[in-house]
């Protein structure tokens, strides 16, 4: 039996709440994965799964999570947001005002975020047959405890 745990991918939301000129495109808030776990905490979903699957399964997820990631700080350094060293904390996150200040602002909004949506979707394409499967297992897993 292996343990799976649903994790669900976030967008960060700063600083897009606070920029106006920005358009996060709809669909993008959240992307949901499965993590093949050994820490067994509340109520575990157990499925059936051999060890190739389960392999199979977290070398998927990772890239998922990876490739969302990536795309996620692609538009975030578009949008002028940087990471830098902070004091009292290991990271700042901070924006560049000069940004704003570009003619074409909006547009170049635009294309950055259906370049990320671009490989979001198809980071979730590329994982949506894992995640069915999975999702399988935990319906038969559950149907078979009468749940």
């Amino acid at each position: 039996m292996t343990t799976v745990r649903k994790h669900v991918f976030e967008l960060t939301p700063w600083p897009w709440r606070t920029l106006a000129w920005v358009q996060v495109p709809d669909g993008l808030e959240t992307f949901t994965m499965y993590e093949i776990t050994t820490i067994e905490f509340g109520s575990p979903t157990r499925v059936e799964a051999t060890p190739a699957e389960e392999a199979q399964w977290y070398q998927a997820a990772q890239a998922f999570e990876e490739e969302l990631r990536a795309a996620q700080s692609q538009v975030r350094w578009d949008h002028g947001v940087r990471t830098r060293p902070g004091f009292m904390v290991d990271v700042r996150t901070v924006r560049r005002r000069r940004y704003d200040l570009v003619p074409g602002r909006r547009k170049r909004s635009r294309e950055a975020w259906a370049r990320c949506e671009a490989r979001m979707r198809a980071a979730e394409e590329a994982y949506r047959p894992i995640r069915e499967e999975i999702e399988q297992r935990i319906a038969q897993a559950a149907a078979a405890t009468g749940e």
